[in-house]
């Protein structure tokens, strides 16, 4: 959680086994200007997660393998219904499901990714970071609820695709947050050196506490915090 967030994190993230080839990875960043954006956040996880639960039971029930594309159209087809229609049901407004999504389908068995980015985050694939930047101004998946889906499906242009990768990692924009918390004197470090640091870089040690010891490297030795939420999923080989 962001220094500037003393009550929630307005992220949230999943990662779900989809099909018995296939791995579920999804970024979100609630709305700050928003109502309740945490809200937001963690109700697309919930309904991503009953997505890839349901998927799984399906594909195996009816021996069908999907591809990645395929698994990622409909999946969002299907969360793009479910919000639609827990707008209504909860006579939700606008504000009340506004949230970014950065939604993965790995193939775990080639090492192989389809990616779509709703909003702004950034992605970390091996040794190249590609960032999305909409300047503070996310075209959310909430302002489209009411558009045909196959029309919004075709209109998305930040579609990334990896293939043979050895490290993928999605995060938050929170990445690009980080100040000084002190006037203390602390070693300098660059931007590109913290998302390096943060996204590319391997660490021993076990996976669970790795960013907790990442974030309390970067706080003793530069000086710097969080000021937004940060939140990232890493999948490395």
């Amino acid at each position: 959680m962001g220094t500037h967030h003393t009550d929630h994190n307005e992220d949230a993230f999943i990662s779900e086994e989809i099909t018995d080839r296939h791995q579920l990875l999804a970024v979100m960043d609630g709305c700050s200007m928003g109502e309740d954006p945490h809200f937001a956040a963690g109700l697309i996880r919930k309904i991503l997660r009953r997505i890839a639960r349901q998927t799984n039971l399906r594909t195996f029930a009816e021996r069908t393998n999907p591809t990645s594309v395929e698994l990622l159209k409909a999946t969002l087809g299907a969360l793009f219904a479910d919000l639609r229609r827990l707008k209504a049901d909860l006579d939700l407004s606008d504000t009340e499901i506004l949230s970014t999504l950065m939604l993965a389908i790995v193939n775990t068995r080639d090492c192989s990714a389809e990616i779509v980015v709703i909003g702004d985050g950034v992605i970390a694939c091996d040794e190249e970071i590609l960032e999305f930047n909409q300047e503070n101004k996310p075209d959310y998946l909430g302002y489209h609820l009411a558009e045909d889906f196959e029309d919004y499906w075709n209109s998305l242009t930040q579609r990334v695709s990896a293939s043979d990768f050895l490290d993928l990692a999605m995060a938050s924009d929170g990445v690009f947050s980080f100040k000084a918390f002190s006037h203390d004197s602390y070693r300098p470090v660059t931007e590109d050196e913290l998302l390096t640091y943060l996204l590319l870089d391997r660490e021993e040690g076990p996976a669970e506490n790795t960013y907790r010891r990442k974030l309390m490297y970067i706080s003793n030795t530069f000086g710097l915090k969080a000021s937004d939420d940060l939140t990232v999923v890493r999948l490395s080989y």
